[in-house]
């Protein structure tokens, strides 16, 4: 076989790789049967329902099916005469229908391959065109499966209006009956168009004519409801599928407890849920995380825990982003359970990544808000070991807590550790040493280099939302209110110094 291989790309004339590329698309290879040569050991398995075809590589006569493949000897003079119909079709100008007409016709393989080279240089505003030339010359070729490619290619090119003409025409001018594939095709096109209306048309015009949808042909119009926050048209889609024999599978219900969570519609969604329990069906991953985060936005604590335990059991492990780690991380911090933050920085240490920064956070906040000195030491002990540096929320943590502690000389630690590590200061550090320290301590923490010279915000928020802004933070909230501009940190601490002394002496 392999040696034929080479004898045939031997007698095949030198081509760019382009028109290579082209070729070897639309070449359609016969599968003959290899029979075992031997009783024992066979190389090759004979198929359970050998296919009618047989190849004879030297002499005698050659049996295949002539829609689906081509004789080995004519590979070449196939090759010869795609190869001289892409010269044509890439000639400035050209029009493809033309150059059918001069031809005179196309077999099933060129008039395929003229169609793969349309496309694939965006001239598919001409395939039906070719196409319909093409049929005209032999009725054979009006059928259903040729119709579907060419709808189906049309849709993928955004020119679902050409594709709903194309099927007008399969249908009233031929009489063909078109499948739920085709109509899929298009409803799922003008979907993508955000034209729901239309989808709808092709919907009835299914209903009308027996063809029965398939469930993900609904789950389309599902999603383009949910899209444009249409969920009571959601819940009329399923009762619609259930009228017309369309039963919601387990893609349907999933769809829809994921939409209903991103939608913060908490009832919805748990009724949903208790559906899918009771038909025993799965929920999947995605699902199960939308579920995750409208608990974890609503703050209800005990079944955020319950669906973040079945999360972590989930094989193969899931990722979870950190926006939605943050949400839950809230959750905690809201009620005060500050363990669970070294819990979650442990998770996570082990699903996602041994470096990451959010990782470290977690850890060494629950410690921070736990006000542990020795939490807090055997959490940096452990990123020494692990070679992980430091980041300014590291610090701060540290900062808030000691300063919380008022643990002055722990903060000059602190403070020092950070300059020597080549970590610099942001916003939230400036507001914990001026909180602390007053304003004329941080002169020489400025002139080391803690602060960069424009205000900037580098600390994971996570941070502020378990210690608070502090005053500092919020007279910058203030300001920033009345005038957002880009500031260094001099000028930022002379106007919150100048926005305090206008307090008092107004008190």
């Amino acid at each position: 076989m392999l040696g034929l291989q080479m004898g045939v790309g031997m007698l095949l004339p030198s081509i760019s790789i382009n028109d290579k590329t082209f070729l070897y698309k639309t070449l359609v290879f016969p599968k003959p049967y290899i029979r075992t040569l031997t009783s024992t050991k066979p190389q090759f398995q004979r198929p359970t329902k050998p296919p009618p075809l047989s190849v004879h590589f030297s002499g005698g006569k050659t049996n295949f099916y002539k829609e689906n493949s081509v004789q080995f000897d004519d590979l070449p003079r196939n090759w010869n005469l795609k190869r001289s119909l892409f010269e044509k079709l890439k000639a400035k100008d050209s029009n493809p229908v033309q150059i059918l007409e001069e031809d005179g016709d196309w077999s099933k393989e060129l008039f395929w391959a003229a169609v793969g080279f349309l496309n694939q240089t965006s001239r598919s505003i001409q395939v039906l065109q070719v196409f319909d030339k093409w049929k005209s010359k032999d009725d054979s070729r009006v059928s259903q499966f040729n119709y579907e490619r060419i709808i189906s290619l049309l849709v993928e090119e955004g020119l679902v209006e050409v594709a709903a003409l194309t099927l007008k025409d399969m249908k009233n001018f031929h009489g063909l009956q078109a499948s739920s594939e085709i109509y899929d095709s298009i409803i799922n096109g003008f979907l993508k168009k955000e034209r729901s209306e239309d989808a709808l048309f092709y919907l009835k015009e299914m209903e009308d004519t027996k063809v029965i949808p398939q469930p993900h042909t609904y789950n389309k119009l599902i999603k383009a409801y949910a899209d444009n926050g249409l969920y009571d048209d959601m819940a009329k889609c399923v009762k619609r599928m259930e009228s017309n024999g369309c039963f919601p599978n387990q893609s349907t219900y999933n769809l829809l407890i994921r939409e209903f969570s991103i939608a913060g519609l908490i009832k919805r969604m748990e009724r949903t849920y208790q559906i899918v329990i009771s038909k025993k069906m799965d929920l999947e991953a995605s699902t199960m995380v939308a579920m995750l985060d409208a608990y974890a936005n609503f703050g209800i604590l005990e079944k955020m825990e319950k669906v973040y335990k079945k999360v972590l059991k989930l094989k193969p492990k899931v990722f979870l982003k950190d926006d939605l780690i943050h949400k839950v991380a809230i959750v905690y911090i809201e009620n005060f359970m500050f363990s669970k933050l070294n819990y979650l920085g442990n998770e996570l240490y082990h699903t996602k990544t041994k470096n990451s920064d959010m990782v470290w956070c977690l850890r060494m906040l629950s410690h921070a808000c736990l006000l542990s000195r020795t939490g807090m030491e055997s959490v940096i002990q452990e990123m020494e070991y692990k070679k992980v540096g430091w980041n300014v929320t590291i610090g701060n943590t540290m900062l808030f807590a000691y300063g919380r502690m008022k643990d002055v000389e722990n903060m000059k630690v602190v403070i020092l550790k950070m300059v020597d590590r080549g970590v610099k200061g942001d916003i939230v550090t400036c507001g914990i040493l001026c909180d602390v320290y007053g304003f004329d301590e941080l002169s020489y923490w400025r002139k080391v280099g803690l602060f960069g010279d424009v205000v900037e915000f580098k600390s994971n928020p996570l941070i502020v939302v378990a210690f608070g802004k502090g005053g500092f933070l919020k007279i910058v909230e203030e300001l920033d209110h009345r005038e957002s501009k880009v500031w260094s940190y001099e000028h930022l601490i002379k106007l919150v110094k100048q926005h305090q002394i206008d307090e008092d002496r107004f008190t």
